[in-house]
């Protein structure tokens, strides 16, 4: 059982307050050579089914990483997908910052480095084609950010154990006072009862070991699709 693929999380929320506060963003967007490589993004993203995070969410990524002090340097993004979420890391790290990108999928992580081009942050982003549990303890460095979105991927239908994994690689390659993004935390309600999908009881149990985890300090967002936001005790 659980090796179905669960369903995509629209980009726009059905609530009507989010569509609103979507609006309101989008008067704020300035026309330049990056905002329109995410305008088509997420085109093709409706288009053709790939998740992304969505405008919204990724500002709000934007606001949480921007207040942190100091300013983030180095960001790792698991789950690359096709360059979405990378753009919006490379747009709030600015030029002094790297963003180390993750993609299991070698079609969608050359279609990323096309965007990432054409937004014109190629030098900020450095996207590697892998297996995040081969890749990332082959990287020896900590990290200011983290931004973990791939525990509904259909790989996680194999191993519920995988999520908890995860976490323990991601929070041993965290920095002091790092921050940790994971999206997801809901999985579109169904971690609120039992589940035969692998991925739902793996995101249960990373929920409950994020919540006690003895070196995080963790606020679950009640956000589109559920967003926690993890601070490293320093």
């Amino acid at each position: 059982m659980g090796q179905t693929a669960l369903p995509i999380v629209p980009q726009i929320s059905d609530d009507l307050l989010e569509k609103y506060a979507l609006q309101i963003m989008k008067k704020q967007e300035e026309d330049t050579p990056l905002q329109r490589v995410l305008h088509e993004i997420e085109k093709i993203a409706e288009d053709e089914s790939v998740p992304i995070i969505g405008a919204l969410e990724g500002k709000i990524l934007a606001s949480i990483i921007s207040m942190r002090q100091p300013a983030a340097q180095n960001v790792l993004d698991i789950g690359t997908a096709i360059g979405y979420s990378a753009i919006w890391l490379a747009r709030v790290t600015g030029r002094a910052g790297h963003v180390t990108s993750i993609e299991i999928d070698p079609l969608r992580a050359e279609r990323a480095r096309e965007f990432v081009r054409r937004a014109g942050v190629e030098d900020q982003v450095e996207i590697i084609t892998g297996d995040v549990f081969e890749v990332l303890p082959q990287q020896n460095k900590k990290y200011d950010v983290i931004f973990q979105d791939v525990m509904k991927h259909v790989y996680f239908a194999k191993d519920p154990h995988l999520a908890l994994k995860l976490l323990d690689i991601s929070v041993n390659h965290l920095a002091n006072g790092g921050i940790l993004l994971t999206d997801n935390a809901f999985c579109q309600g169904k971690v609120l009862e039992d589940s035969e999908y692998n991925q739902v009881k793996g995101i249960q149990a990373y929920n409950e070991a994020v919540s006690t985890h003895p070196q995080l300090d963790s606020l679950l967002f009640p956000f589109r699709d559920g967003l926690w936001y993890s601070r490293h005790r320093e």
